[in-house]
Protein backbone atom coordinates (compact mmCIF):
# COMPACT_ATOMS: atom_id res chain seq x y z
CA UNK A 1 0.00 0.00 0.00
CA UNK A 2 1.81 3.55 -0.79
CA UNK A 3 1.49 6.21 1.44
CA UNK A 4 -0.34 9.68 0.21
CA UNK A 5 1.01 13.16 1.39
CA UNK A 6 -2.54 12.95 3.65
CA UNK A 7 -1.16 9.64 5.52
CA UNK A 8 2.32 10.53 5.62
CA UNK A 9 0.98 14.07 7.51
CA UNK A 10 -1.15 11.67 9.76
CA UNK A 11 1.81 9.62 10.74
CA UNK A 12 4.33 12.30 11.75
CA UNK A 13 0.93 13.78 13.93
CA UNK A 14 0.76 10.79 15.51
CA UNK A 15 4.66 10.23 15.26
CA UNK A 16 4.57 13.18 17.64
CA UNK A 17 3.41 10.85 20.40
CA UNK A 18 6.87 10.01 21.60
CA UNK A 19 8.05 13.55 21.85
CA UNK A 20 5.38 14.45 23.80
CA UNK A 21 5.42 11.65 25.97
CA UNK A 22 9.09 12.40 26.84
CA UNK A 23 8.06 15.83 28.11
CA UNK A 24 4.68 15.11 29.55
CA UNK A 25 4.61 15.38 33.66
CA UNK A 26 3.18 12.26 34.50
CA UNK A 27 4.08 12.67 38.17
CA UNK A 28 1.12 15.18 38.40
CA UNK A 29 -2.30 15.30 39.30
CA UNK A 30 -5.68 15.90 37.63
CA UNK A 31 -6.95 19.67 38.73
CA UNK A 32 -10.15 19.11 40.84
CA UNK A 33 -11.91 21.94 38.80
CA UNK A 34 -11.71 19.34 35.35
CA UNK A 35 -14.45 17.81 34.40
CA UNK A 36 -15.30 13.99 34.74
CA UNK A 37 -14.76 13.52 30.39
CA UNK A 38 -11.56 15.84 30.62
CA UNK A 39 -9.83 13.79 33.40
CA UNK A 40 -10.57 10.98 31.20
CA UNK A 41 -9.44 12.09 28.42
CA UNK A 42 -6.35 13.65 29.95
CA UNK A 43 -5.42 9.89 31.14
CA UNK A 44 -6.31 8.11 27.92
CA UNK A 45 -3.59 11.05 26.43
CA UNK A 46 -1.13 10.06 28.66
CA UNK A 47 -1.57 6.80 28.42
CA UNK A 48 -1.58 6.88 24.06
CA UNK A 49 2.04 8.57 24.57
CA UNK A 50 3.29 6.35 27.17
CA UNK A 51 2.47 3.62 24.42
CA UNK A 52 3.34 5.30 21.27
CA UNK A 53 6.79 6.72 23.17
CA UNK A 54 7.16 2.59 24.05
CA UNK A 55 7.03 1.30 20.53
CA UNK A 56 9.47 4.24 19.05
CA UNK A 57 13.02 3.35 19.62
CA UNK A 58 15.90 5.50 20.09
CA UNK A 59 17.51 6.94 17.29
CA UNK A 60 21.08 6.66 18.15
CA UNK A 61 22.56 3.16 17.37
CA UNK A 62 23.73 2.05 14.03
CA UNK A 63 20.32 -0.22 13.16
CA UNK A 64 17.76 1.64 14.61
CA UNK A 65 14.84 1.76 12.60
CA UNK A 66 14.43 6.02 10.97
CA UNK A 67 10.88 6.67 10.69
CA UNK A 68 11.02 9.83 8.37
CA UNK A 69 8.87 11.12 5.44
CA UNK A 70 9.97 12.71 2.75
CA UNK A 71 8.43 15.89 3.84
CA UNK A 72 10.14 15.61 7.35
CA UNK A 73 13.31 14.74 5.98
CA UNK A 74 13.24 17.82 3.52
CA UNK A 75 12.11 19.89 6.71
CA UNK A 76 15.52 18.25 8.49
CA UNK A 77 17.78 18.86 5.39
CA UNK A 78 16.28 22.85 4.85
CA UNK A 79 17.38 23.60 8.40
CA UNK A 80 20.55 21.69 8.82
CA UNK A 81 19.41 19.84 11.04
CA UNK A 82 20.46 16.10 9.28
CA UNK A 83 23.80 14.86 10.90
CA UNK A 84 25.84 13.38 8.48
CA UNK A 85 26.98 10.57 10.18
CA UNK A 86 23.50 9.05 11.23
CA UNK A 87 21.91 9.99 7.57
CA UNK A 88 18.88 7.86 7.44
CA UNK A 89 18.90 7.30 3.23
CA UNK A 90 22.32 5.83 4.19
CA UNK A 91 21.61 1.74 4.82
CA UNK A 92 23.07 0.88 7.83
CA UNK A 93 25.43 -1.37 6.64
CA UNK A 94 27.27 1.60 4.79
CA UNK A 95 27.38 3.89 7.60
CA UNK A 96 31.02 4.75 8.66
CA UNK A 97 30.86 2.83 11.92
CA UNK A 98 28.90 -0.65 10.58
CA UNK A 99 31.60 -3.18 11.56
CA UNK A 100 34.13 -3.62 8.18
CA UNK A 101 34.43 -7.69 8.99
CA UNK A 102 30.52 -7.68 8.99
CA UNK A 103 30.19 -5.80 5.59
CA UNK A 104 32.74 -8.06 3.68
CA UNK A 105 31.07 -11.09 4.94
CA UNK A 106 27.62 -9.80 4.07
CA UNK A 107 28.72 -8.46 0.50
CA UNK A 108 30.09 -11.90 -0.09
CA UNK A 109 27.25 -13.91 0.91
CA UNK A 110 24.84 -11.61 -1.30
CA UNK A 111 27.45 -11.70 -4.90
CA UNK A 112 27.76 -15.71 -4.26
CA UNK A 113 23.84 -16.02 -4.04
CA UNK A 114 22.67 -13.74 -6.87
CA UNK A 115 21.36 -11.04 -4.32
CA UNK A 116 21.35 -7.46 -5.80
CA UNK A 117 21.36 -3.94 -3.68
Amino acid sequence: MDSTYESRREFDRYRGGYYNGMVTGYGTDTPNDWSEEEAQLFNDTLILHAKLAALTPPQGYPNAPYYFTPENLEWYYKRHKLDRLLDPRIPAIYRYNFPRELRVKILKFAEENGIKE
